[in-house]
């Protein structure tokens, strides 16, 4: 029964992030962000949905692993960090799409790489599988910061780390 309570618990905090996250990006997408001149490396609209239902089946696989495989200790961690970068992950939308503020989203994105950069130390404790099923969604975050910079830096805005 705790297995798929889990399971369950897992499943529907990606499946609501993951609806939400559509629902701001698709007010950017509508609105601002098609309509700007975007970094040559930008992908096309239609790999973002692919990327990200890979990247969540991930998430989904490697949390359920991390929370079924961990002592008391370590489920608190495990479940901490998985709900902060879900959380980092709706405000980086929300601000970069619904809201078309990028230089706030630059520092959620930074946030958001480092959250799941703490959640693979933590999940590599528990099972190494679980671990490094994160980190294709840790490069994609990466790579997202790096845009997101990108575009700061062509609105005249100066970065400052």
């Amino acid at each position: 029964m705790k297995k798929l309570f889990i399971f369950i618990y897992v499943v529907l905090a990606v499946l609501l992030t993951s609806y939400i996250c559509s629902k701001f990006t698709h007010i950017g997408l509508v609105g601002w962000y098609n309509n700007i001149d975007k970094p040559k490396l930008t992908p096309p609209n239609i790999v973002f949905p692919i990327a990200w239902s890979i990247i969540y089946t991930l998430i989904m696989v490697s949390t359920y692993v991390a929370l079924r495989d961990s002592n008391k200790k370590l489920r608190n961690k495990v479940n901490n960090t998985f709900l902060i970068q879900l959380l980092l992950q709706i405000l980086w939308c929300f601000s970069f799409f619904a809201e078309g503020q990028i230089g706030f989203a630059l520092a959620v994105v930074l946030l958001l790489g480092f959250s799941v950069f703490k959640m693979i130390s933590i999940f590599l404790q528990i099972n190494k599988l679980s671990g490094f099923l994160l980190y294709p969604y840790y490069w994609w975050v990466i790579f997202a910061t790096f845009l997101n910079a990108v575009f700061v830096a062509s609105k005249g805005m100066i970065i400052v780390f």
